[in-house]
């Protein structure tokens, strides 16, 4: 914990002073489906690997 990265709850508090805003990132559906099939077969090859050799995080 630092100036940079209080602890969580005084940053909960400061989120919950300020008033709510629209999210900056809206999900798209379709780009959404483009990227997940993009990274289909890198996810399938990570998730053997960490079945077959567990995770060392």
């Amino acid at each position: 914990m630092d100036a940079t990265h209080p602890p969580t709850h005084l940053r909960r508090t400061s989120l919950l002073a300020g008033a709510p805003v629209p999210a900056a990132v809206v999900r798209d559906g379709d780009r959404e489906d483009r990227i997940a099939a993009e990274l289909a077969d890198a996810r399938g090859k990570v998730a053997r690997r960490i079945v077959r050799d567990g995770f060392d995080g």
